[in-house]
């Protein structure tokens, strides 16, 4: 049996308003998290650094961390901040991403459908940065 294939669905009406407000960091944040999201999410966990994720993107540390603020407050991101619970000291970080509220959809797809990329195409999946939580 084949693996599942996924294709990430683009909604071009949101998407263009979506990218006039988060700018081009903000919307490559998203595409590297719709990335690794399962299909049939709307809205994705995410553990990750700012750090870890501008490997990925290939952008700045502080150009990520910035554009996860912009993300949030355009009411597509909500940061939520984990402590240890005997001293209350700051222990992780993890974001949840209103995939659909961004126009972006991650589906199944039949192996059929999709053309089958030659080598010069196909792209290296970084691996263990960014980790998506069930």
């Amino acid at each position: 049996m084949l693996p599942e294939r996924r294709q990430v669905l683009i909604d071009l009406n949101t998407a263009a308003v979506v990218r006039a407000e988060v700018g081009p960091i903000g919307w490559l944040v998203l595409e590297a998290i719709a990335a690794h999201a399962p299909p049939g999410r709307n809205v994705v966990e995410v553990r990750c650094s700012s750090r870890s994720l501008a490997g990925i993107i290939g952008a700045s540390r502080d150009s990520v961390a910035r554009a996860f603020r912009t993300l949030t407050d355009e009411g597509i991101v909500e940061r939520v901040d984990h402590r240890e619970e005997r001293s209350g000291r700051f222990s992780s970080t993890t974001y949840l991403i209103d995939l659909a509220a961004a126009g972006i959809a991650v589906v199944t797809v039949s192996h059929q459908a999709l053309p089958v990329p030659t080598a010069a195409h196909q792209q290296r999946t970084p691996g263990g940065q960014l980790s998506l939580l069930a």
